[in-house]
């Protein structure tokens, strides 16, 4: 069908957004080390299969925000800044636009709303698969560049908009260790050294091969 095609092909076609030196994504410093160290020396498009879930959650995103803006007595914002400077290492800062967090201020109150996209919701909450590691990690960076923040985690079925939310506190040594792994990928990616290929090390982050654009360059490398 011709406008499937369309669809697929622009969909594709997805801008490499490449990082300045240095400079690390709140979103990707808890995915693959290998994967994140292939993304800066040898920067691909996506492709179709990651930009659908991307373009999914953007407009899931849009929705709720434009839904909370109808309420008079809340303020919000969307795709806010974040910088966060290593405190020690100042070749490296955590930066970037935070595309699918919304700040809601209430009352004296402000919510850091990270929103999330998945399949089988109620599965994954039953089998404690939620909140993931990664998505928490990510909106702890936020409440630390947005401190006396409250955090929620909101989680939305991709296949009939069930939504759940999770309230999220900050995490002192979450955030260490995230600093400690943002260091220490800096250093592969400095001395032009591969990292340990995580996904296919771990069951809990087995799932990105899948979806890994650098497979078959990783399967080489192994």
């Amino acid at each position: 069908m011709v406008v499937k095609e369309i669809i697929y092909k622009h969909l594709s076609e997805n801008e490499i957004r490449e990082p300045f030196e240095g400079e690390y994504w709140p979103s990707q410093i808890w995915n693959c080390m290998r994967r994140q160290y292939y993304d800066r020396l040898y920067p691909v498009n996506a492709g179709y299969d990651s930009a659908r879930f991307t373009v999914l959650g953007t407009v899931l995103h849009d929705l709720i925000a434009e839904i909370l803006k109808r309420e008079d007595s809340i303020r919000i914002q969307s795709e806010v800044p974040i910088r966060i400077p290593h405190p020690t290492n100042h070749d490296i800062v955590i930066s970037g636009r935070a595309d699918d967090l919304i700040v809601v201020e209430f009352t004296k109150e402000r919510y850091l709303i990270e929103v999330k996209s998945v399949d089988d919701l109620q599965d994954k909450l039953r089998k404690g698969y939620l909140p993931r590691l990664d998505h928490r990690a990510q909106l702890n960076l936020y409440m630390k560049a947005y401190p006396r923040s409250k955090g929620i985690l909101m989680y939305v079925d991709r296949s009939n908009f069930d939504i759940e939310e999770i309230l999220v506190e900050f995490d002192e040594d979450l955030y260490k260790k995230t600093l400690e792994r943002v260091e220490r990928l800096h250093n592969y990616v400095k001395k032009r050294e591969i990292p340990e290929a995580e996904a296919k090390l771990s069951q809990e982050m087995n799932w990105q091969c899948k979806f890994c654009i650098h497979r078959a360059r990783c399967d080489r490398d192994q």
